[in-house]
């Protein structure tokens, strides 16, 4: 919020200048002080939190280094007190370059004291006075020089600040340290993105909307409020900068370990599929794990069959991982069996975490999972049916099990098959039912399914048929009667097509009115030349009648099909 309050009152530099606006600026400079404070109580409990470490001899080198930067940023930070204090003397005293003994009226004995700011006659904390707090030129002078485009780089100036201060950051973000094991530990992504997100000095615009230097922009004709204000906000910068190198270098002692923070029951089936009647088996443990760490899962091989491989200790991953860690610990690895052949397959891999700056690796051995098929099981009770010395196609499958390790049989018949895609041909005998049994092998044992009992029915008795008179028609003209055969069909509706229904002979009646019966036996289907001639020169209300049609059948019956009746309309 701070931060937030010294953009905006820097904005409204451009405007005239009032006792409220600086007086704001003096309270910005009176908060930053309280940050600062605050920023430098946490880099010094680091310190103590390190030095009383219980293992000090894993934390010493980290002890060491967060001294380091503890000293570069307190280094930095009296440079810019100094600054400050050269700033103050230049606008009091009214000389750009005032004297030794001028400037030292405004230092501090840097024992934990800041130069301070006020409107006030005198400062609460017994701090001297500035009251010319919209004097610009002279500290404009200091910091800047007379070339807003080209500041100049003397000592003390705005140039050297900014140089100092990028050379802080870089040395920062180069900190690497050296623990117990030889691993050397960086500074993390993140803490390097802040470094430069809070010491970049890039061209700013003025309110005139040109674009000027970081230095001019700055300090360029701006109050001395506002210029120590803006010293005090880098000061922040500084510290908040210190502490989180000495921090992340702090929480990096035992970063390398492996930690388990969470317990969980681990359930996992030995058996990835089960039949009714069958056995599952399942492992259950605690399982030790970190939410926090980053594991890795590598995959190194897969096994086809319901015996896994045994992977042996100290054995490393090729190639890169799967998966990573998520926010709950847990790798989670997925992937298409659209490929693999319907039965059992299994993974094999390593998982990978860190310990003592290494990657450590454990073999893991997945149990074996079934791939099947996509299947659906519908059983119509009323209408299990198979038909009587005819082939009858029945698909036959357990979800989850290869074609290889299903076994049926069946009763009142005789079975063959399967094809390609387990389609097995059952013929029933002449009994009333059938019943087809199934067996499979399951994690290497046989199971036995119940059987599945089927009623067993003769083929259905097919329609007779003369050109177009069916039993079902009863009258036609005597044009419709010149058909050259009789002949005979299963109902359209039947679910089996390409039975054979030959008729192998029949009966003709010829009936004019008033005159006495034509009979003739024909052998096969044909209807002799003069039968249909004769039928042909019929009148209205003449009779035609087919009878005694024989019918040969697949299933090796013949059979007497229903009559055709009609009469001449």
């Amino acid at each position: 919020m701070i931060g937030m309050m010294y953009l905006v009152l820097t904005a409204l530099l451009a405007m005239n200048i009032s006792k409220d606006v600086l007086n704001a600026f003096v309270q910005i400079n009176r908060g930053l002080g309280r940050t600062s404070d605050v920023l430098t109580a946490k880099a010094q409990a680091t310190l103590d939190g390190l030095a009383n470490y219980p293992e000090k001899e894993k934390a010493a080198p980290f002890l060491a280094k967060a001294q380091d930067v503890d000293k570069l940023g307190n280094e930095l930070i009296d440079y810019i007190e100094l600054l400050k204090a050269r700033v103050m003397a230049c606008s009091m005293s009214g000389n750009p370059e005032p004297d030794d003994a001028t400037i030292a009226q405004f230092q501090t004995d840097m024992g934990g004291k800041k130069v301070a700011i006020a409107l006030q006659a005198k400062d609460a904390d017994g701090k001297l006075i500035i009251t010319k707090l919209d004097e610009n030129q002279n500290n404009t002078t200091l910091l800047i020089g007379p070339d807003p485009r080209n500041p100049h780089d003397k000592a003390w100036s705005a140039v050297e600040l900014k140089n100092k201060l990028i050379a802080y950051r870089d040395a920062l973000k180069a900190t690497k340290v050296t623990n117990i094991s030889g691993q050397e530990i960086s500074l993390g992504a993140d803490i390097i993105a802040s470094l430069d997100s809070a010491f970049t000095f890039n061209d700013e615009l003025d309110p005139d909307g040109l674009v000027e230097k970081w230095e001019t922009n700055k300090f360029f004709h701006t109050p001395l409020a506002a210029v120590i204000a803006t010293m005090s906000k880098i000061e922040t910068d500084v510290l908040n900068a210190k502490t989180s190198v000495m921090s992340y270098y702090a929480a990096s002692i035992n970063a390398t370990d492996m930690k388990f923070s969470d317990i969980t029951a681990a359930a996992v089936p030995l058996n990835g599929f089960v039949l009714r009647g069958g056995e599952y088996k399942m492992e259950v443990y605690l399982a030790a794990f970190n939410k926090t760490s980053n594991t890795k899962l590598y995959v190194s091989g897969s096994y086809d069959g319901e015996t896994p491989p045994t992977m042996q200790a100290g054995g490393r991953p090729g190639g890169s991982p799967v998966a990573t860690s998520g926010p709950d610990g847990k790798c989670i690895y997925t992937t298409s069996v659209g490929s693999m052949s319907i039965g059992p397959h299994g993974y094999t891999g390593y998982i990978g975490y860190m310990k003592d700056g290494q990657e450590m690796f454990v073999p893991w051995v997945a149990p074996p999972f079934y791939v099947g098929e996509p299947s659906l099981v519908v059983s119509p009770v009323n209408m299990m049916v198979l038909y009587r010395n005819i082939p009858n196609p029945v698909e036959i499958a357990v979800p989850g099990v290869p074609k290889g390790d299903v076994r049926v049989s069946c009763s009142n018949g005789s079975l063959s098959g399967p094809d390609g895609s387990g389609v097995y041909q059952v013929t029933p005998g002449s009994g009333g039912e059938c019943d087809i049994s199934v067996s499979a092998t399951v994690n290497g044992q046989g199971v036995s399914m119940p059987p599945r009992k089927f009623k067993v029915k003769n083929l259905p008795t097919p329609i007779p048929r003369f050109g177009g008179i069916t039993p079902m028609v009863s009258k036609a003209t005597a044009g419709e009667l010149g058909a050259p055969a009789v002949l005979a069909s299963f109902p359209e509706d039947f679910v089996f097509q390409g039975l054979k229904a030959d008729v192998t002979g029949f009966e003709l009646i010829i009936m004019k009115s008033g005159g006495i019966p034509v009979v003739s036996q024909h052998g096969g289907s044909n209807v002799p030349g003069d039968k249909r001639s004769a039928m042909g020169s019929l009148k209205k209300g003449d009779r035609v009648a087919f009878t005694e049609i024989k019918c040969s059948l697949s299933d090796g019956r013949t059979i007497t099909l229903p009559n055709l009746t009609v009469t001449v309309k």
